[in-house]
C-alpha cells in the first residue's frame, strides 16, 4: 500500500509464487478513486470499506484469490442514522467484527459470522463513547475490545464467542478519580449556518448554574476525517472542576458523521468547520450555558485552521484562542517542507478553485488592523516538521500588531519541542498547564486572577 494523508488507499498485490521473482508483476487492487478506506482479510475473502457513492461507508468482500474491486459484493450496507468506524475492522477466524458510531459519540459493535451475511449486533456490558478493537489472528477466536468515553476511562474485555460474553481483562490496576463521579454528559444537535445539524458534547459539574457564567473551554478540530471520539481525558476535564463547561463541538471536516462530513468541511467546503464551531458556540450563549466573556477555544494542527478562522470572522463571541502548533497560514503551507504532501487534504494554490479556498481558510490572512481580538496564546514548537514554527510566528506577529482590545497576544515557541507527538509526560502537563492557566485566567475563574497588593 501507498499512503498519503489522502486517506483514499492506493494498493497493489501479487500472488506469493511472483514474491521470490526478480521483478515481480504487481497488479493494481485498490486506486483512490474507489475510495477504500480500509482493508481486512481471511484465508477466503479481503474485506474493504468505501465510501463510493455512500455517504457513512459500507463494507464489501472479494474473494483473495482473484481480488476485484469492480466485481466485489455487498456484505454491509450503508446504515441510514450510523456510519461505520474503518478504522475498527477485524477478522478472525469466526467473522468479521466491525464498529459503527451514531454521531460520532454513541459506538456500537457488529459482527458477521464467516460464510454469512448477516450482520448481528454484539451487546456491550457497558454503553460507549468509542470502541478499540485488538485481534490475534485469522486462525483464532481471540478479540480485545476497549471501551471508553467522555467521563469513563478505558476498560479492556476480551469477546468470549462461545459464551457470548464480554470478560473483563485489564491489563493493570485500574486508577479511580473519584473527582470526576458528578460530571454531566450532555449530547446535543446544534443547527449551523446553512441548517446543518452538527453533534455537540458538553461536560460539567452537576450543579454548575446554567446563568450564562460559567467559563466554557471548546476543544475542536474538523480535519482528515478524524472523529473527536468520546476519550477520557483527565486533564481536560479540570476545567470542569473550576465551575466551567468543557465542550466538543464535532464540527464539518472530521469523520463523525461518516465521509461525507469529511467532505462537507475540505478544501473549498473548509468555512463549514469554523461556521460549525461559531455555531456551537452561539447557542451555548443563546441558551445561558455560558457568555461571550468566558469562551475559549482550543484546536492544535489543523485544528489551527478551526481556531484562527473562528476568532479571525468573530472576534466578538470569544474571549480567548489558543491555537497550538496550528496551521494558520494555509496559502503558505506548500512552501514548508510537510506542505505537498497535505494538498489532498486542504488544496493547492495550482489551481483557481483550491487557492480561492486556501486564501479563506488562512487565518493570517485575515487578520484586521484596529480589531478587538481575543486574548491569544499562539504555540510553535522549533523542530516541528509539520507545521513548521514560522506559520504560528507569522500570525502571532500580525495579530499583536492588529489588535486594540488590549487583551494579551502571547507567543510560545519551545526550543525542545516538535509537533507534540512523542512528548515526555512532563512537557505534556506543562503544555496543558499553559492552556488551562491562560484560559482561567482570562475567562476571570477565581483562583487565577492575579493577585493585588494594597499601596500605602
Amino acid at each position: 500500500m501507498l499512503y498519503t494523508v489522502d486517506r483514499y488507499l492506493k494498493a497493489y498485490y501479487a500472488p506469493p509464487t511472483e514474491l521470490k521473482k526478480p521483478q515481480i508483476a504487481w497488479k493494481l487492487l485498490f486506486k483512490p478513486e474507489q475510495e477504500v478506506t480500509n482493508v481486512a482479510s481471511d484465508e477466503q475473502y479481503l474485506y474493504f470499506t468505501t465510501s463510493k457513492d455512500t455517504p457513512r461507508q459500507k463494507i464489501m468482500r472479494t474473494p483473495v484469490a482473484r481480488p476485484d474491486v469492480a466485481t466485489a459484493e455487498l456484505l454491509v450496507p450503508e446504515s441510514a442514522s450510523e456510519a461505520i468506524n474503518d478504522e475498527q475492522l477485524k477478522a478472525t477466524k469466526d467473522g468479521l467484527y466491525f464498529v459503527r458510531t451514531k454521531n460520532g459519540v454513541e459506538a456500537k459493535l457488529y459482527f458477521v459470522a464467516k460464510n454469512s451475511k448477516a450482520v448481528r449486533e454484539l451487546k456491550l456490558p457497558q454503553a460507549a463513547g468509542r470502541l478499540e478493537l485488538v485481534a490475534k489472528n485469522t486462525k483464532s477466536s481471540d478479540l480485545w475490545v476497549t471501551m471508553g468515553g467522555w467521563t469513563t476511562d478505558r476498560k479492556r474485555y476480551r469477546y468470549d464467542v462461545a459464551g457470548g460474553k464480554f470478560v473483563a481483562e485489564p491489563l493493570s490496576s485500574e486508577a479511580q478519580y473519584p473527582e470526576f463521579t458528578d460530571l454531566v454528559v450532555k449530547e446535543l444537535m446544534v443547527p449551523s449556518h446553512d441548517g446543518t445539524l452538527v453533534p455537540l458534547s458538553i461536560m460539567y459539574k452537576k450543579g454548575t448554574p446554567r446563568n450564562g457564567n460559567a467559563p466554557t473551554l471548546m476543544v475542536g478540530y474538523g480535519a482528515y476525517s478524524r472523529a473527536m471520539e468520546p476519550t477520557f481525558m483527565p486533564t481536560f476535564l479540570l476545567w470542569t472542576q473550576q465551575g466551567g463547561i468543557l465542550a466538543c463541538p464535532h464540527v464539518r471536516g472530521g469523520g463523525e458523521l461518516g465521509e461525507a462530513w469529511h467532505k462537507a468541511g475540505q478544501k473549498t467546503t473548509k468555512p463549514n468547520t469554523w461556521k460549525d464551531l461559531i455555531a456551537c458556540a452561539d447557542y451555548l450563549v443563546k441558551n445561558q450555558y455560558t457568555s461571550p466573556g468566558k469562551v475559549a477555544i482550543n484546536g492544535g494542527s489543523a485544528g489551527g485552521i478551526l481556531i484562527g478562522r473562528a476568532m479571525t470572522e468573530r472576534p466578538d463571541l470569544f474571549a480567548v484562542a489558543i491555537p497550538e502548533v496550528g496551521i494558520l497560514n494555509a496559502v503558505r503551507m506548500e512552501n514548508s517542507p510537510n506542505g505537498p504532501a497535505n494538498t489532498p487534504e486542504f488544496g493547492t494554490m495550482q489551481k483557481e478553485e483550491e487557492a480561492k479556498g486556501l486564501l479563506e481558510m488562512d487565518a493570517y490572512q485575515h487578520l484586521t488592523p484596529g480589531t478587538k481580538y481575543p486574548a491569544t496564546l499562539v504555540t510553535a514548537g522549533f523542530n516541528d516538521p509539520r507545521v513548521i514554527a514560522w506559520q504560528p510566528a507569522k500570525f502571532a506577529a500580525r495579530l499583536q500588531a492588529s489588535n486594540t482590545s488590549g487583551k494579551p497576544i502571547l507567543f510560545f515557541t519551545d526550543y525542545d519541542a516538535g509537533h507534540g507527538i512523542g512528548d515526555s509526560r512532563r512537557k505534556q502537563f506543562e503544555s496543558i498547564a499553559d492552556l488551562l492557566a491562560f484560559g482561567l485566567w482570562q475567562t476571570g475563574a477565581p483562583g487565577f486572577q492575579p493577585l493585588t497588593t494594597a499601596v500605602k
